[in-house]
């Protein structure tokens, strides 16, 4: 599955973590190193399943455990209107 962050938002690096600020709603958000690693991925277009594979190598966890992260901060992201699933372009064949 595919994940778009969406533009509009005000964000800001500092250091290992990342500072967003969505000025419509008057939120300010900052993730910790573990989901700046994840958002970043995120904007680069990579696919879930690479990101889970990155973070387990990175911060030396299981494939597990990098997956239920992964999931729940994308979960997050999607709840606040930071990002939203992107459609897959190939041509659905039906089954009948």
């Amino acid at each position: 599955m595919k994940i778009k962050i969406v533009k509009g938002f005000i964000t800001q690096r500092m250091g290992d973590k990342i500072t967003i600020f969505d000025a419509e709603k008057s939120v300010l958000l900052t993730f910790n190193n573990t989901a700046t690693f994840i958002f970043d991925r995120l904007k680069k277009g990579h696919e879930t399943k690479k990101i889970v594979t990155d973070l387990a190598k990175k911060f030396d966890v299981t494939k597990e455990k990098a997956k239920k992260d992964v999931s729940e901060f994308i979960a997050t992201l999607l709840l606040k209107g930071l990002a939203k699933k992107e459609r897959n372009n190939q041509p659905q064949t039906k089954i009948r």
